[in-house]
């Protein structure tokens, strides 16, 4: 008598995420904050954690507003800025050499800002995992982030509740 065939092991599709999945649920169980617009739209608040290369910490909140489904959830608003107790964001190299410079930079630079936040499924950007936000490949890598956290949140298929309810609030 033979033995029976194993069933091939369903393999799972690939992530359509750079970052991985594990890690996108967890930041926005722990640092995303999202708040529905009377229009239909959303309002995000991500609170990113980071250090400067002396390893000073800092905390970074990064905005996005978001058009309501029907108009394919365009980002119609985004920007970067320190949270309002944060001191470290000073003692980064590009703080220090220029802090209006950069502070600009943080509220103006908008990657994908009119797009589908869809878009960021196929954005891939040069992008470095430094702590700071000294260079552009580092603010992308962020964003990125930022905008795949939002984008899994709102749209896994089974969502958590601490997915979409976080239990931390921020400034």
């Amino acid at each position: 008598m033979t033995p029976p065939v194993a069933a091939p092991s369903p393999v799972p599709a690939p992530s359509p995420y750079a970052f991985p999945e594990r890690a996108l649920r967890r930041w926005a169980r722990e640092n995303l904050t999202i708040a529905s617009r009377t229009d239909g739209g959303v309002e995000a608040v991500f609170r990113f954690e980071g250090s400067t290369c002396g390893n000073i910490a800092f905390h970074l909140l990064y905005r996005v507003t978001l058009a309501p489904a029907s108009v394919d959830r365009r980002i119609v608003a985004m920007g970067c800025e320190p949270a309002p107790f944060d001191e470290g964001h000073t003692h980064m190299c590009c703080w220090q050499e220029n802090a209006a410079v950069i502070a600009a930079t943080m509220r103006n630079e908008t990657p994908l800002l009119g797009q589908p936040l869809a878009a960021v499924l196929a954005w891939h950007p040069r992008k470095s995992p430094a702590g700071c936000i000294c260079a552009e490949p580092a603010r992308h890598h962020k964003w990125q982030a930022v905008l795949e956290t939002l984008h899994l949140a709102l749209h896994s298929p089974t969502p958590s509740p601490a997915v979409i309810a976080p239990t931390r609030s921020f400034p």
